[in-house]
């Protein structure tokens, strides 16, 4: 077994100008701006997601995104009967649910701060079961 000691070279992953980006041979992808409000509800949106598979929803069918219709961070329920999403509100509003980009309802909680992530994703769980939709 013989070991090399030639010395490797790192190219740059960072273009400085579109004319530099061929020659890095690096591939940029577009960064998403997002803001500190959106990054948060986007915490949020995952922290409930990750409750819902205790509650019975697999995790292969939900998921949590930015969703620019809504403007806000979604949490996302793939079901038989469509997709359905979860739109983090602002502080002091109701959770709005939506079947196919319209508004369908909205969750008994309401977004403050004495309200869990598990009780959140327990309230979308019981209201997805109450409309059949899992």
């Amino acid at each position: 077994m013989s070991t090399s000691t030639a010395t490797r070279t790192a190219r740059s992953t960072r273009a400085t100008d579109a004319d530099d980006a061929a020659d890095t041979g690096c591939c940029q992808a577009a960064a998403q701006a997002t803001t500190t409000r959106e990054s948060a509800e986007l915490l949020q949106a995952r922290a409930i997601a990750r409750h819902l598979p205790a509650l019975g929803i697999p995790t292969s069918r939900v998921a949590a995104a930015l969703d620019p219709a809504a403007q806000s961070a979604v949490v996302r329920v793939d079901s038989p009967h469509g997709l359905y999403a979860m739109a983090i509100p602002p502080v002091g509003h109701a959770f709005p649910v939506l079947h196919h980009g319209r508004r369908i309802g909205a969750l008994d909680v309401r977004r403050v701060p004495a309200t869990t992530d598990s009780a959140t994703a327990a309230h979308l769980a019981l209201y997805l079961r109450d409309r059949a939709a899992l």
